[in-house]
């Protein structure tokens, strides 16, 4: 048995170094790639992107790159949910087939979602108090002007990309899906279907899942959630009847 590509997307200004630890922790039958929208880690260099069908075609290239084709599964954190979606459909789009798994993490479903516009153009006060609220941002970067001055645009780019994800109306997937939630996600929680609104993305069967913890459980609880999506991805597979090889 060969390993399965698990493609990994992050959250709102996060990089493919918040994964930097699964490797070590998935067996070595999942192998993990982390793909990130330009802007920021070892693209930073890059423009950030403010539209849904760049952003898609981007991480759909970096699937496309990343080496040979057959079975796969996709997970992502909050912003990274909606983008591990839409990634799955253009997927099946371009003759790919769809992942053996999908998995959404503390990410509000396409019907739940409300429209935010104002992240690109805001104050930046405004933007501030924002980050703090959701309690992900490390002080020393919120402490540091230039630091801020660097991210700032990748962080008004998914923002905006956040804020502006409207779902599609189309056939939904078929495969498993895995729907993981934090405890003291307390945004989450208060809005309605925003858990229970993923339901309605696949006729395959849905899992959910609680973890201990706030929205940014996925650094927390890194290998408590490297587990679960072992064992999601396991079931999955026993599931489709699946075969990597």
């Amino acid at each position: 048995m060969g390993k399965l590509p698990l493609f990994l997307l992050p959250y709102a200004g996060g990089s493919e170094h918040i994964y930097a630890r699964w490797k070590a922790l998935l067996p070595e039958w999942i192998d993990p790639h982390p793909l990130m929208l330009p802007g920021r880690g070892r693209r930073m260099g890059e423009k950030p992107l403010t539209d849904w069908p760049d952003a898609i075609a981007d991480t759909v290239q970096g699937v496309l790159q990343s080496g040979p084709r057959g079975p796969y599964a996709i997970f992502g954190h909050s912003l990274g949910g909606v983008l591990a979606l839409e990634l799955a459909h253009a997927l099946v789009g371009c003759g790919r087939g769809e992942p053996v798994w999908l998995g959404v993490s503390a990410a509000t479903s396409p019907v739940a979602r409300e429209e935010k516009t104002h992240w690109l153009d805001c104050p930046e006060e405004e933007f501030r108090e924002r980050l703090i609220e959701l309690n992900g941002t490390p002080k020393e970067l919120l402490d540091s002007q230039e630091l801020m001055d660097i991210m700032m645009p990748v962080l008004r780019a998914d923002f905006h990309l956040s804020g502006t994800y409207r779902g599609v109306d189309r056939e939904p997937l078929t495969c498993p899906l895995s729907v993981f939630d934090g405890t003291e996600d307390t945004e989450l929680h208060e809005k309605p279907d925003a858990i229970a609104g993923w339901d309605r993305e696949t006729t395959g069967p849905v899992r959910h899942l609680t973890i201990e913890g706030g929205h940014f459980y996925v650094n927390s609880q890194a290998a408590r959630l490297a587990e679960l999506v072992r064992r999601e991805i396991d079931c999955a597979l026993t599931y489709s009847n699946a075969r990597v090889c």
